[in-house]
């Protein structure tokens, strides 16, 4: 037959034409295939088209892949030749040759033994399969397009990663932690736990339990240690605020008795000696009066503007509507979550009237989209998250330094109480500026600044009864409101 390919020409004919006569003769496809499985040293994951050996991305070619996929779905059975060519070329029918050269490729990869030949037959896979850990290959996929204004951020977070084997990317609400960790984390063997529905210690065993294929009914740190031990794994713990408290134990365990790295996105750190901070902050915003070449080069308006020409392809940034832009990015703080809730609104508002309507921001930037988070549904959802997490003297000093004209300095604080405990102050302080929720700049003149839309939240709120400030309050663990 000349050439490699033709097209337009199926095979039909089954390896076993038996099969036709008596269906029980078909060996059904093994429910691993949907599920991660082990192939001796390497990991296969059949629906991500991933291969990967001792925590490596493997390069293979697609058909390859293909051949090896129906080989591992299949083990340890011989597979046909002619299946395995219609599997892999469906529609099309091809030489033996384009399969014994894909063939070759795996043995390459996997070892000369790796796959064994009957000849006249077909193949057989020749190492162990087993099932891999459920949520070993758990991690979101990478959201599609650009991470916009986080070349800089990815790359000291990556280099972090491999560094340290605790990792913590902490951050405000809505500033894209967890979307920087799914980037950092694309294309390694991660078990990804979403801890955000958990408000204790003993549901958050149970998630990580579930998300690393350990079936116990009554999950201890002890069986996860065990479980996770038994070879290296990348443990992302996402959203881990309001069980950050419970975590130190089970994350020291995993540290000191396996070879499982973590990462955590969160805005709680552990405070555990191991502990390597990565501090997430908004998106740069241009200066006022920027050109337009130089303006797209900082994040907040790059985001911007993706996110509305992906609401209506005629956005564009000419004309008054870049100054207009900058200032929305400048009055959001460059907070990526403000800003796509913004881009939301540009069609039925265009920039200017949004800018006219930011005194409303906390219900005007909202989303009923219903793939939503509850978090994550406008400003003020978000901004009430981070509040939540805060003790009840936190939330009132909080709402305190709104009051105060920005920027403030430890002294103007001082005097609104004349027996203020000044180091207790200083702990709260310390709280907000590590959440976020408040900014300290050390020039030209030491100083506390908080953004215009915490100023607008904190300003709602009914004044909390925090505790004295003249003493140390005790410790408790924060449950917010989900």
């Amino acid at each position: 037959m000349p050439g490699s390919l033709v097209r337009n020409y199926r095979i039909e004919m089954p390896e076993n034409p038996l099969a036709v006569l008596k269906p029980g003769l078909i060996v059904p496809e093994r429910q691993a295939l949907r599920t991660p499985l082990r192939l001796g040293s390497f990991e296969l994951w059949p629906a991500a088209r991933r291969l990967h050996q001792d925590g490596r991305p493997v390069a293979i070619t697609a058909r390859a892949f293909d051949v090896l996929a129906l080989l591992a779905a299949r083990h340890p059975d011989l597979v046909g030749k002619a299946e395995l060519m219609n599997s892999v070329w469906p529609g099309l029918v091809v030489e033996e040759n384009n399969l014994q050269v894909q063939v070759s490729l795996l043995r390459k990869i996997l070892g000369r033994d790796a796959i064994t030949t009957v000849p006249g037959f077909g193949y057989s896979l020749n190492l162990p399969v087993t099932p891999g850990a459920a949520g070993t290959e758990t991690s979101p996929p990478v959201a599609p397009g650009m991470l916009h204004g986080r070349a800089a951020d990815l790359a000291e977070l990556l280099e972090l990663m491999a560094q340290h084997r605790l990792v913590s990317v902490l951050g405000t609400s809505g500033v894209g932690k967890s979307l920087l960790a799914r980037h950092a984390t694309a294309g390694m063997v991660s078990a990804w736990t979403d801890l955000a529905p958990c408000a204790d210690a003993d549901t958050m065993l149970r998630t990580v339990a579930g998300t690393v294929g350990l079936d116990a009914d009554v999950p201890c740190v002890q069986a996860l240690v065990r479980h996770l031990g038994r070879r290296p794994c990348l443990l992302v713990l996402d959203n881990a605020d309001r069980v950050a408290g419970a975590l130190p134990p089970l994350v020291d365990a995993l540290l000191a008795r396996s070879a499982t790295r973590v990462l955590v996105t969160t805005q709680v750190r552990l405070h555990l000696p191991q502990e390597q901070v990565y501090r997430l902050t908004p998106l740069a915003v241009p200066p006022p009066g920027s050109p337009l070449p130089e303006a797209l080069q900082y994040g907040a308006l790059e985001l911007l503007a993706a996110r509305a020409r992906g609401h209506d392809h005629r956005f564009t940034l000419a004309g008054p509507v870049l100054a207009d832009a900058i200032e929305l990015c400048r009055q959001l703080d460059g907070l990526p979550l403000a800003l796509e809730l913004a881009a939301a609104r540009i069609p039925a508002l265009g920039v200017a009237g949004l800018l006219r309507r930011l005194d409303e921001r906390l219900t005007v930037l909202a989303t009923v989209h219903p793939g939503t988070q509850a978090r994550q549904c406008s400003l003020y959802d978000a901004i009430a998250w981070s509040y939540a997490l805060l003790e009840p003297d936190e939330q009132a000093l909080w709402c305190e330094t709104a009051q105060l004209p920005a920027p403030f300095s430890l002294e103007d604080l001082m005097a609104r109480q004349a027996r203020r405990d000044i180091g207790r102050t200083l702990d709260l302080l310390g709280t907000l500026v590590e959440r976020c929720l408040l900014r300290f700049d050390a020039t030209p003149a030491p100083g506390y600044t908080m953004s215009a839309s915490h100023r607008q939240f904190a300003l709602r709120q009914p004044q909390p009864r925090g505790q004295a400030l003249n003493a140390p309050a005790a410790h408790r663990s924060p449950h917010p409101a989900g």
